[in-house]
């Protein structure tokens, strides 16, 4: 008899989780839809893309224009995370069907924690929905369903792209953060006004270098405080580096003590660039701290060979940023290296 009642509690419970688990999410065999085109090949379309996941995480990526996109509508988003996402809208396939056996878990696996993706063109209403599951066994596919016009699909299936290996998820990623730009700053070299570079502390020498007129240059050594006239092949092509500046990723996981006292220690560099229209962008650099006793080629180093943090008034100050020096050195030469580090043009 306590058997028989067993049974019957958890037949009632069993019936109630699965009618629960189908009005919250709409995840129902009742649905006789069935939808399995899930690519949208003109992606140049695509208006806004909305990311969510029932735990409330959500992510707003609008078009702006043709190349550009932001992020919740506050930043750029990164241009190869955009592009990795509509190349995935663009190519994605259907590998195959879920096994029967399958087929219960990765329902309710789709239900509780998927990530859910909106693609929109013109209309307020997405023109398809993306529910992303887990990975299959073998990480070569990638549990989806589908849903158009309010409506989701009667089975979910699994999903690839044609001639790549992986879970297609990753692409998908929830932290804002890791969708910032990751520029420093974008401008015209034509239009550069000046560029100020302060070394802090070393033996490089300070300059300044003012355009004055189209073509024509002087710069300043900042140490000496004279000035001379500079050749247009020595000025343009260290003017171009300043076309596109980008750190190499964000430090999420260092103390916020350390931190501070990071960026309370004198700027081992200082960058001013002043543009025509007299916008300006200011970059400062920081040493990276590396364990005590850390060393290099058998002598012991005080911070990181390769790598700084840096200040951007483009960022501000609530994220810390961390720049290669073989990319960020060649903003920052000194006065009597500088013809040395560009190249001539003809």
């Amino acid at each position: 008899m306590k058997n028989l009642i067993g049974l019957i509690i958890l037949v009632i419970v069993g019936v109630g989780a699965y009618f629960l688990l189908n009005k919250n999410n709409g995840f129902s065999s009742k649905n006789t839809e069935d939808y399995k085109d899930f690519s949208i090949e003109d992606t140049a379309a695509v208006s806004k893309i909305f990311l969510s996941k029932a735990n409330g995480e959500s992510i707003l990526l609008t078009r702006v224009n043709e190349s550009d996109w932001t992020v919740n509508n506050k930043f750029g988003a990164r241009k190869d995370g955009i592009d990795l996402i509509l190349k995935t809208l663009s190519d994605i396939k259907v590998s195959g069907v879920v096994a029967q056996d399958q087929m219960e878990h990765t329902i309710k696996s789709l239900a509780t924690r998927s990530i859910k993706v909106e693609f929109y063109t013109d209309s307020n209403k997405p023109e398809k929905t993306w529910y992303i599951g887990d990975p299959t066994v073998s990480r070569l596919g990638t549990y989806m369903l589908l849903e158009k016009d309010g409506k989701k699909s009667s089975k979910p299936y699994i999903t690839h792209l044609i001639m790549e290996r992986g879970y297609l998820g990753t692409r998908f990623f929830m932290d804002p953060t890791l969708w910032k730009d990751r520029v420093v700053m974008k401008c015209n070299p034509k239009e550069i006004k000046s560029v100020e570079v302060i070394h802090g502390y070393d033996t490089a020498v300070s300059f300044k270098i003012e355009q004055y007129a189209l073509g024509k240059f002087k710069v300043t050594n900042l140490n000496a405080n004279n000035t001379a006239e500079l050749s247009p092949q020595v000025a343009v092509p260290y003017l171009k580096e300043f076309a596109a500046v980008y750190y190499e990723y964000i430090d999420q996981k260092t103390k916020t003590d350390v931190i501070d006292s990071i960026y309370s220690a004198l700027p081992r560099h200082k960058v001013k660039v002043s543009m025509n229209d007299g916008k300006e962008y200011l970059i400062k650099s920081y040493n990276m701290p590396v364990k005590e006793g850390s060393t290099l080629g058998g002598k012991e180093i005080d911070y990181h060979p390769e790598r700084m943090y840096i200040f951007t008034s483009h960022l501000g100050s609530d994220v810390n940023p961390v720049v290669q020096n073989l990319t960020f050195d060649k903003l920052v030469p000194s006065l009597s290296d500088l013809a040395s580090l560009t190249t001539v043009e003809k």
